[in-house]
This record gives C-alpha cells, structure tokens and sequence, in this order.
C-alpha cells in the first residue's frame, strides 16, 4: 500500500514495429496462433486465478492495473483528465528459436504524466531462453518467464517518487 490514495488512469500502447510476437522459425510451431493470451494471478498462497484471454495490449494493461492497486493506487477511467497517466509503451515482445532454443525479448518504457508533462519514466528490458525438447511447452514457458520479470521489473514506487507525489 505504498502508493495509498494515488489514482492514476492507465493506457497501454503498442508501438512495436513488427506486431508479430513470433519470429519467422517459431511461427512454424505456432501456425494456429490468433493473438490471445490467458492471463492468471498466482496469489500468495500460490492458488492460480484465471483472469481471462485477451490480447497483448490487454495483458500489459491488466497486469499494470492490478499491480497498481495492490500498491494502493486507485485506478480511474481513462477519460478522467484530472488524473495522472500512468502510460507502458511496448517497443519490443519476441519469441523465436533459434539452435533449439526459445528465444524472448521484452521492453518497454514506462511513464508517468500530468497535463500531458511528462513527469517520471523508465525504461525495461529483459531476455531469456530455454531449451526446445518436444513441442511448444518451452516457448510459453519462456513466455509466460520473461512477461512475468518484465512486468516486476519496474519499480512502480520509485516512478511516483521521481514524479515528487510520494515520499
């Protein structure tokens, strides 16, 4: 609850440059592939709890949400101009295989902003691979890895520190 009583409206924007999440050799395994993803809380007591399908955009844009109000941060409407905008610019998500690995890159910048000023940002990235042994398992394996370190890896508090609205 370190950011209690902030609110903050949320938007999530693509500007990846190829908005294909698999590379041309990981496609292969995944010809079926309609950009849907199912998103799941693992609680503390390590109970999972499905949240539903949605798409990329959708998947940031939830997670961001939710870690968000777990730190105490109320989330308004997006159309709701007197509330700070908290804003994920997603430059880059990749899968691929390559010398039977999977492959992932992550990044995106993070920003904080008032009447359109850009207040605080940061950037993240992250990479990670696992072995190929049968079928697609270690590709949303790898997937699920990196989304999760990626998400955690901003640091939400020091954001709004840097904006001056917490201590």
């Amino acid at each position: 609850q370190a950011l209690d009583g902030l609110r903050a409206r949320v938007q999530v924007k693509d500007l990846r440059d190829d908005k294909k999440i698999f590379g041309p050799t990981a496609a292969n395994d995944f010809k079926q592939f309609n950009d849907r993803y199912h998103l799941a809380w693992t609680e503390a007591d390590k109970e999972r709890l499905s949240v539903g399908e949605t798409d990329l955009q959708g998947l940031f844009q939830e997670a961001f949400e939710k870690r968000l109000e777990l730190l105490g941060v109320e989330i308004a409407p997006y159309t709701d101009d007197d509330a700070p905008q908290f804003q994920i610019l997603l430059n880059t998500m990749k899968i691929d295989l390559k010398e039977r690995k999977w492959m992932v890159q992550a990044s995106y910048e993070a920003n904080l902003s008032m009447d359109n000023q850009l207040v605080a940002r940061q950037i993240i990235s992250g990479s990670a691979e696992r072995v190929k042994i049968v079928g697609r398992k270690g590709a949303d394996t790898t997937l699920s890895e990196i989304f999760t370190d990626v998400i955690n890896k901003l640091d939400i508090v020091k954001l709004f520190r840097q904006a001056k609205w917490v201590r």
